[in-house]
């Protein structure tokens, strides 16, 4: 899934004799917003009405949307969105359906037991952006681990920090490596260079956005205070890339290679007995501890050696 790009941006009602009229008049009395959108007409509904309506869009015969196409999430900064698309194969028309609902408390009914292709769309919107939709089977993430932590399309996480456990033992693995290729003064992975940069970059913009909207800035605002902060971020990198002097020499390459051999064997064990604790059917606190566990006898048996 990606981030709905808003195809709406046209405020135009709907010409006379669109579907518009026809969920009007199937749902006499629902409050609904109507746009001519560039492709399609979009309907904006309040939640407490969602399910009567995708219900209707369904079941009216003047409707009979038998398809839905895809259903996407939006991040709007002030709340979340999601925008269902429909299609009607029998009378060939087509609409989307949008329904917004705040960050703390974004709850949505579920319509896959109307749709079967819903179930998966969403999994996927509540694994990305944070949506709980009441009444579904099997939430369960589709593309990330459980637990993560936090939604990936979030704008307010545009590259989050590595969540705790899993993910934290492979950095302090990768961080051990580049650790000991800087001591041997063997240039740092330019991959690794890049990924590391970009969270840095990451972390400046989350911190000034943070900062404009303490102030209350506008948008535009927002936006300058971003720019302005990512552009010093960059003079300070460029000012560190810049020769320095000539330093002492290296430590021996052959601390190096014991670093890098030993961060690749804690890799190795951590994925070892990460799948042996699955096979087992380990729930996720004893697949921690058996890792922790696992860690900790290596690190002894390193000392004792």
């Amino acid at each position: 899934m990606t981030q709905e790009r808003s195809q709406e941006t046209s405020t135009a009602e709907p010409p006379p004799g669109s579907v518009a009229d026809l969920f009007r008049e199937a749902l006499p009395g629902i409050q609904m917003i109507a746009e001519q959108a560039a492709l399609d007409v979009a309907i904006t509904v309040r939640r407490e009405d969602l399910l009567r309506v995708m219900q209707t869009a369904k079941e009216d015969e003047r409707l009979a949307f038998d398809f839905m196409r895809s259903l996407s999430g939006v991040d709007h900064l002030d709340d979340l969105e999601v925008v269902y698309h429909l299609y009607s194969y029998s009378l060939g028309h087509a609409v989307a359906i949008k329904v917004r609902c705040p960050f703390d408390d974004a709850h949505m009914p579920t319509v896959s037991h109307l749709w079967q292709t819903a179930n998966w769309h969403e999994r996927e919107a509540a694994e990305l952006f944070g949506f709980v939709f009441d009444g579904h089977p099997d939430l369960r993430p589709l593309l990330t681990e459980e637990g993560l932590g936090y939604f990936i399309m979030r704008k307010t996480h545009p590259l989050a920090e590595i969540e705790e456990w899993q993910e934290d033992y492979l950095k302090a693995a990768e961080e051990a490596v580049t650790q000991a290729a800087a001591e041997a003064g063997v240039p740092m992975d330019e991959r690794a260079r890049k990924i590391a940069l970009a969270q840095n970059k990451a972390v400046v913009i989350k911190k000034a956005r943070e900062e404009a909207r303490g102030r209350g800035l506008s948008g535009d605002e927002e936006k300058a205070a971003v720019r302005a902060a990512l552009k010093a971020f960059e003079e300070e990198e460029a000012a560190k890339a810049e020769p320095k002097p000539a330093e002492a020499p290296a430590k021996p390459a052959d601390d190096r290679a014991a670093k890098i051999v030993l961060a690749q064997k804690k890799a190795a064990l951590i994925k070892k007995t990460r799948d042996e604790a699955r096979a087992r059917g380990a729930s996720q606190d004893e697949e921690r501890q058996a890792v922790a566990e696992a860690l900790k006898a290596l690190a002894a048996e390193e000392k004792g050696g």
